[in-house]
């Protein structure tokens, strides 16, 4: 009689295991410990591990991924990682063409930025796109250059006044672009969930 009531026992106890899933691998260890930050405060149980060349894996239960996830998203973490200027310029081959070095300068200027808009109290991620037209030195007219700024914040935070303070960054980090030829669009997340 004893046996079976001891199955029993065991059942119940291994049912009541989860195994350990993979939330987030290859993560820099300062993205890994606001994750497990994040997870802790809100109550889910999770850990790290090393993972290749000085990345982190965090693991959590199972049960908990769904959960995990939905926090996670609507925290923005972990962060987007970003290129600068010197990551986008490295040269694979001899010689870029001007076409090249454009696209990458374009493309450096528009992480940079991004970078520092998303670190922003409030602001869980922000994407800008810079247009730098290829005018001719020599035409009579020429196109101007502009930059979109897709901004998304926290839905208890109010950027708003920061607008302003944001489009003056974005003008005085492109060279002759004007203030009227930003345009900045701020997305606020939906609420959690009760």
């Amino acid at each position: 009689m004893k046996k079976p009531m001891l199955m029993v026992a065991l059942c119940a106890l291994l049912a009541g295991c989860d195994k350990d899933v993979a939330l987030h691998s290859q993560i820099e260890e300062r993205q890994a410990n606001l994750v497990m930050a994040a997870l802790l405060d809100d109550g889910i149980a999770c850990h790290k591990m090393p993972g290749d060349e000085g990345l982190w894996n965090v693991l959590i239960a199972e049960a908990d991924f769904a959960k995990a996830t939905n926090l996670l998203e609507r925290k923005g973490l972990p962060q987007r990682s970003y290129q600068g200027v010197s990551e986008v310029f490295k040269k694979t081959g001899m010689v870029s063409s001007p076409s090249e070095e454009r696209i990458r300068f374009m493309d450096a200027l528009a992480q940079d930025l991004s970078r520092t808009i998303s670190g922003i109290d409030g602001v869980v991620d922000a994407r800008v796109h810079v247009v730098l037209p290829e005018n001719d030195p020599f035409a009579k007219h020429t196109l101007p250059s502009s930059a979109a700024v897709a901004i998304r914040s926290r839905w208890n935070a109010d950027i708003a006044d920061l607008v302003p303070s944001i489009k003056n960054l974005v003008k005085n980090s492109i060279e002759g672009l004007k203030y009227e030829k930003i345009s900045v669009t701020v997305f606020k997340d939906a609420p959690p969930e009760k």
